[in-house]
């Protein structure tokens, strides 16, 4: 499943999220890539698909 900025935004903070800066899931996902990934810049857990929002791998 893809979920997209929005969606995640959405159910993360109350509201549509407009209040947050655009870069700030970005950030997050970056910091939770650090913790959770063998190699970060290689992610192959959480995954971003272009154009349509965020994907997490449980293949791996």
């Amino acid at each position: 499943m893809i979920l997209s900025k929005e969606k995640i935004l959405d159910k993360l903070w109350a509201g549509e999220g407009n209040y947050v800066a655009d870069n700030t899931l970005a950030v997050y996902v970056r910091r939770m890539r650090m913790e959770i990934e063998t190699a970060p810049g290689n992610p192959q857990m959480l995954l971003i698909v272009r154009g349509m929002g965020y994907q997490w791998n449980i293949g791996n």
